[in-house]
């Protein structure tokens, strides 16, 4: 006849098994699910001590008491290990040192079990004591304790300290309910086992009805991993309409989303477009770099292998091929995801189509040269009058000194010697008035903008010589304050020159309501960190509350201004990355400052 005892610890390892197995089954389909694991083996554990310790309470004889009892403190060392590692996962709290301490004594507390002793909990069996429980007898175990069951019980205060301690690390991080169920169930378990286990081996109760504890622990457990089960659901239904809805505003914005699994090499995208796009049919990272322009090949490369050693952010342009609509522009930006000891695991992020946009830079690149250029002319026109007296002069200079040559020629005999040191001087007043002109046709010259290293202080000593006669003719003196071994800034030579000639003229014009011999204009450079600064300063009027309105465009204070010189100043700064502004000097007038990058080694931009 089955007793209400069989009928209870077979249901309960029946349950152990189900749960084992169902978990089981779910690690095996999603393998970085590590708590689903522990979970089975703790389970399957949980069930072979209840099966073991029925078989106990029905043994026949002290040996076969005794090798149940050897092989339960394997099971039960199981379910302790792998809750022990569940709490770690699950609750992520607990220390890791306590982790491995209890590890390591429940490992320990094996080797008497097989090796020296029946098992971990008598020395010797000598006899069963039979006793009626709900109805049915059970044998109890009579015999002398084990010395190493100390290891047991200090193992058992190491797990209820771990538990403990976890569970108040939990609380504060806010999880109350999984504290409450997860830790709750455990702690009885334990308090239940330890009292029931010290009843057994002193012959009071038959079993210490470890099966059952455990049973409490294997439903908590299941149900904080069944509620994981049900969020995940939930989570995967809200990740793939939140795919969906993605997946429609990357249409929308013209994007293509993409993925790369590093460790796999293995790269996901959108769907194909009909303009080519860089990652589409293709399986591995290093393919895709093989429509990428070899210009910008190395480019993308480095702005990859950066971000992966880096930051994990990222972002690079370059020009991608394509058999059917031909070479075009692509950006790409991403950022890297992270796993154990900062491992990189994947990279996501979109890709555009960007060449609309560069024809549309490239455009206003061009506008924009263009007004440059016809500032720069009127720039010339207001200085025609200085400009032609700095050529005259040298060619007026030469034409005297030719006569005088001739004259000296006709001696008889030549006074050669004069002669000769004439020449030099036409030589330089010819390369004075080649300069000149060399200079302004640079200045009227149009062409793409060049960033090289430039010399900051000899540009703006060219273009004081370019202006020497009109500041002349304003009454218009000029103060130096060039910093010595100022570094090479990076910048398009010309460009920079009509930014200082226009704000040298600003100044100019502001002070020229200024009394002769009060017209100083203040010209001084300074090396930052990462910049090249000039400032230009005059002893004008000073400038309006809201300076920065001088440099919108059309906006002018000069009765011919056409409004935008100063604008075309700002964005040719810009575009050399650095900044333009002005404010009022403390003592009087205005300063307006230039900051420019430092050339980098390679001497590129």
């Amino acid at each position: 006849m089955v007793s209400w005892t069989d009928i209870i610890w077979s249901m309960a390892a029946a349950v152990c098994l189900t749960f084992a197995a169902l978990h089981l089954v779910v690690w095996l389909r999603q393998r970085d699910q590590w708590e689903n694991a522990v979970f089975a083996i703790a389970a399957a554990a949980a069930a072979a001590t209840v099966l073991l310790e029925l078989a106990m309470m029905h043994a026949r004889s002290p040996a076969s008491y005794g090798e149940l009892l050897r092989w339960a403190h394997v099971s039960v060392a199981g379910v302790v290990i792998s809750l022990v590692w569940f709490i770690r996962r699950s609750m992520r709290a607990g220390r890791l040192w306590l982790a491995w301490l209890i590890t390591g004594l429940r490992v320990l507390v094996l080797v008497p079990n097989f090796f020296f002793y029946p098992n971990a909990s008598f020395q010797e069996i000598t006899g069963l004591r039979h006793k009626v429980f709900l109805g049915e007898t059970f044998a109890i175990p009579i015999g002398e304790l084990n010395p190493w069951r100390l290891l047991i019980q200090a193992s058992v205060l190491l797990l209820l300290a771990f538990v403990l301690d976890a569970v108040i690390v939990a609380s504060k991080q806010g999880r109350h309910r999984r504290v409450l169920m997860l830790g709750g169930a455990i702690l009885f378990a334990i308090v239940t086992s330890v009292t029931f286990s010290g009843l057994m081996v002193r012959g009071i109760v038959p079993s210490a009805f470890i099966g059952p504890a455990f049973l409490l622990i294997v439903l908590a457990m299941a149900f904080e991993l069944s509620l994981d089960l049900v969020r995940a659901r939930q989570l995967a239904g809200e990740l793939q309409e939140s795919e969906q809805r993605m997946s429609l505003a990357a249409e929308a914005a013209d994007l293509e989303l993409w993925e790369w699994d590093v460790q796999r090499d293995e790269v996901w995208c959108t769907g194909v477009r009909d303009r080519g796009p860089w990652l589409s049919g293709r399986d591995r990272l290093e393919t895709c770099f093989e429509v990428v322009h070899p210009d910008d090949r190395e480019s993308a490369r480095d702005a990859f292998s950066r971000a992966l050693k880096g930051s994990g952010d990222f972002q690079a342009e370059f020009r991608v091929a394509s058999q059917d609509v031909g070479s075009r522009w692509g950006a790409v930006r991403g950022q890297v995801e992270y796993g154990l000891n900062t491992k990189p695991l994947r990279v996501r992020g979109v890709y555009q189509d960007i060449t609309e946009r560069k024809r549309t830079e490239q455009e206003i690149q061009a506008l924009r040269l263009e007004m440059a250029q016809f500032n720069r002319i009127m720039q010339m026109n207001e200085l025609s009058g200085s400009l032609a007296h700095e050529i005259n002069q040298p060619l007026g200079m030469i034409l005297s000194n030719a006569q005088a040559a001739q004259e000296f020629l006709r001696h008889d005999p030549p006074n050669v010697s004069e002669a000769s040191d004439i020449l030099a001087d036409i030589i330089a007043a010819d390369r004075r008035a080649a300069a000149t002109i060399q200079r302004i046709r640079e200045l009227y010259k149009r062409g793409e903008i060049s960033f090289r290293p430039i010399p900051v202080n000899e540009v703006i000593e060219e273009v004081l010589n370019l202006v020497h006669n009109d500041l002349v003719s304003r009454k218009v003196s000029v103060d130096r304050q060039l910093a010595e071994h100022l570094p090479l800034a990076t910048g398009d030579r010309i460009q920079l020159l009509q930014v200082l000639l226009n704000l040298i003229l600003n100044a100019a014009d502001a002070m020229a309501v200024n009394p002769p011999g009060t017209r100083r204009l203040y010209i001084s450079t300074q090396a930052n960190k990462d910049t090249v600064r000039v400032a230009v300063r005059d002893e004008g009027p000073g400038l309006p509350e809201n300076a920065d309105v001088l440099f919108e465009p059309l906006y002018t204070t000069k009765p011919q201004g056409l409004g935008i010189g100063l604008t075309i100043c700002r964005s040719i700064i810009e575009a050399h990355d650095g900044r333009l502004w002005a404010e009022n000097h403390p003592g009087k007038g205005a300063v307006f400052a230039v900051e420019i990058p430092v050339a980098r080694p390679q001497g590129s931009r």
